[in-house]
């Protein structure tokens, strides 16, 4: 291996740059003699100076090499570099002051100079380390030219906003200038921070955004409730300003995102609900160093499902699903960027594919299982119900009857709210799945535990109404809703997952789990809320067309079935059913049933066996 100095002189852009530093500590030297004798130096220390030169630029030169400011990238400078200067040139400093008293002086520069010294090397080097950050910000030609820069409001005067602040002033190709802070914090009114003044209360925005003349509004309390982010989106709407986000506390901590990489405000922004405190302990006990299997891996649960698996570090993860679009696309935009220690492996397979599906369990050998794979496209499904029937319940039942062979620990199947008291065909088979797992919990024979984790409608999942929606509004309209009081149950992607795996650390077997979904929101909110973050007016720029209920859609979802009773867990936003035994059967004759629907290719005679099943089943009159 090469000594650490000659690798830094290879790996500095240019030789220059080495010569800079160099020649500003020499010149720092220099100038200090001729300042300590008044411009005359005397010809006995101009020896002095001649002789000692040389190995007192290698003394500091050493020193700011072992703190590392030799390797900094000059263009990112801050405090924390300026103390590292400051320390190494004290320490040289410092040394040569010692040898000084060693020999008396003799043949040495005096006190005075090395004092000197010590200042001006470390003004010219914090000068010459923020020439190149000014630059880095922007050209220095038009450095000082601000009209052209977006003037923004900070909602946030913490430590976020704060950051954030500095962050748009030395990085002028932002395009963004802070004018002023607004805080809820009135300790903090008229004060200044990088020298940007406090100059109100959020429900000031409207009169603050007129005085500095700003055109957006950055909301910079990542860790805020939802009320409070939309109450800022709907002032800065108002006062007809943009408004973005800086990124999740999450995504700041783990050095995922930067804050300056801002975003607009998004739905899940406004109609999701505070954090969720998840049992981090238990849900780390539960998976890490385990082989864990997630089918459907390549759809919208799925991939968050990986996600954070993953982050537990377990001992191995196999990610499966039908389509290989989806498996290409879990590889490129997922897999590649997880910080886990587990072995990865993914594989394009149909849960109905007994055969292959037998061997990946023989070869991984999995003790935990997440089945997210399912067709859920309510209207799709209406049209194929032996397609539902095949993939939602008999995948699910013939994954179940492997889990207990193999004696699978746990085995965690994501259900959906259309399976209570379901209408549609997709609802329905789903809730057939779920009779499947309390029918193969009475029967498992070598302990496996079964559960089920139903939710509402996933914000963001494909073929869901957000972006049905976006591609609208992006196309000018209309804005399709089937009905003005047609409501749903919404959860973010994150949210939902991280409940599921709370359940999975709860469950003893045979349980329904329901997750806290909070109030229903209705269609026709989603729908106006979307087209005026697109910064649009309902009925002038883009309209609202409502065009009824379509077969299999309810009114209103729902969420408990009549049969079950609620039970509390120890996690106030996840509940646990359990059905009473009107509503169970055997084993063998579910899976006839299932086998019967299979063979048929009517679409009337599999939804009457879907009744025979499941009484509440109330298919749509238009089918």
């Amino acid at each position: 291996m090469r000594p650490h100095f000659i690798t830094l002189f290879f790996n500095l852009r240019s030789l220059g740059l080495l010569t800079a530093y160099l020649l500003i500590l020499a010149v720092s030297y220099w100038l200090a003699f001729e300042l300590r004798f008044d411009f005359s130096v005397t010809e006995n220390y101009e020896a002095v100076r001649v002789q000692t030169i040389w190995w007192v630029l290698l003394l500091k030169f050493s020193l700011l090499l072992s703190f590392g400011q030799m390797e900094s990238v000059l263009s990112y400078f801050r405090l924390p570099d300026a103390l590292r200067l400051l320390l190494a040139l004290t320490l040289a400093a410092v040394i040569l002051v010692l040898i000084w008293y060693q020999f008396n002086g003799k043949g040495l520069a005096p006190r005075s100079v090395i004092l000197s010294d010590l200042q001006f090397s470390f003004l010219a080097l914090v000068g010459f380390r923020l020439l190149f950050r000014l630059k880095a910000s922007k050209d220095l030609g038009d450095w000082l030219n601000v009209h052209e820069l977006e003037r923004v409001i900070i909602v946030g005067a913490g430590e976020v906003g704060a950051g954030l602040c500095s962050e748009l002033m030395s990085k002028r190709r932002l395009g963004m200038r802070p004018v002023a802070f607004l805080d809820d914090d009135r300790s903090k009114l008229g004060r200044y921070v990088h020298s940007i003044q406090v100059a109100g209360e959020v429900e000031d925005l409207p009169e603050v955004a007129k005085h500095y003349d700003a055109t957006k509004v950055v909301v910079a309390f990542p860790s805020a409730s939802v009320k409070r982010v939309k109450f800022v989106a709907q002032r800065a709407r108002e006062a007809g300003l943009k408004v973005d986000i800086v990124p999740a506390l999450t995504d700041l901590v783990s050095g995922r995102a930067e804050l300056s990489q801002l975003r607009p405000i998004q739905l899940e922004d406004l109609l999701g609900r505070d954090p969720v405190d998840l049992d981090d302990a238990d849900i780390r006990a539960l998976l890490t160093g385990k082989r864990i299997l997630i089918t459907g891996a390549g759809g919208s649960i799925g991939a968050e499902l990986v996600k954070q698996v993953a982050a537990q570090n377990p001992a191995a993860l196999a990610c499966l699903d039908q389509a290989e679009l989806a498996v290409f696309n879990l590889k490129q935009d997922v897999l590649p960027y997880l910080i886990t220690q587990a072995q990865i492996e993914t594989h394009v397979l149909d849960i109905c594919d007994k055969v292959q599906l037998e061997r990946l369990f023989r070869d991984f050998r999995p003790e935990i299982i997440f089945h997210a794979a399912a067709h859920k496209h309510v209207i799709l499904m209406e049209g194929q119900p032996v397609e539902a029937v095949r993939n939602n319940a008999y995948g699910t039942l013939q994954l179940a009857r492997l889990a207990a062979e193999h004696g699978v620990g746990h085995f965690v199947f994501i259900s959906t709210d259309k399976a209570i008291n379901p209408t549609s065909v997709m609802g329905a088979s789903k809730r057939v799945a779920e009779l499947a797992l309390i029918a193969q919990q009475a029967t498992a024979a070598k302990g496996t535990r079964f559960m089920a984790v139903r939710f509402g409608n996933v914000l963001g999942s494909s073929g869901s109404v957000v972006p049905i929606f976006s591609k609208q509004i992006a196309e000018g309209g209309p804005v399709t809703v089937t009905d003005p009081e047609v409501t749903r149950f919404f959860m973010t992607i994150e949210e939902a997952v991280g409940l599921v795996l709370q359940s999975a650390t709860m469950g003893k077997g045979g349980e329904i789990f329901v997750l806290d979904m909070g109030k229903s929101i209705k269609i026709l909110d989603v729908a106006q809320q979307m087209i005026a973050l697109a910064g649009m007016k309902e009925g002038e720029d883009i309209e609202i067309q409502f065009i009824g209920l379509r077969a299999g859609e309810k009114r209103f979802e729902e969420v408990q079935h009549l049969s079950e009773k609620l039970h509390e867990t120890k996690h106030p936003r996840v509940h646990r059913f359990i059905a009473d035994d009107s509503t169970k059967i055997s084993l063998p004759e579910l899976g006839r049933a299932i086998e019967e629907m299979l063979e048929s290719n009517e679409t009337s005679s599999v939804r009457e066996a879907m009744q025979a099943l499941i009484p509440e089943y109330e298919p749509s009159i238009e089918n």
